[in-house]
């Protein structure tokens, strides 16, 4: 487990984990900063909390991983648990759109 298929974008966490989006696995990996697997969270899909292509992310000092996903034409917010909080965005060129953000 914790095997990278490609990782697009990484962050560290306010907990110090390294917070890493794999647009191939569709999921969120966290592993420690000396490189020690945690786990990982969302799998591929469209409904909430699910991803598709997730091409980057950021986190924030609340603890929030905040991910852009491409093939979703949103951007989905989970705490740092996993779970998703909030997502917004669709595909579009109009105001709340994303078009491969």
């Amino acid at each position: 487990s914790g095997q990278l298929g490609c990782p697009s974008h990484m962050a560290v966490s306010d907990n110090n984990h390294l917070v890493i989006a794999d647009s191939s696995h569709h999921c969120i990996y966290t592993y420690t900063l000396d490189g020690h697997y945690v786990g990982k969270f969302a799998s591929y899909g469209s409904g909430r909390g699910r991803l598709h292509g997730p091409s980057s992310l950021t986190t924030d000092l609340c603890g929030f991983i905040i991910v852009a996903e491409t093939c979703n034409h949103r951007v989905s917010i989970f705490d740092k648990d996993g779970n998703c909080v909030h997502c917004f965005g669709s595909n579009g060129s109009g105001d709340g759109q994303f078009e491969y953000p």
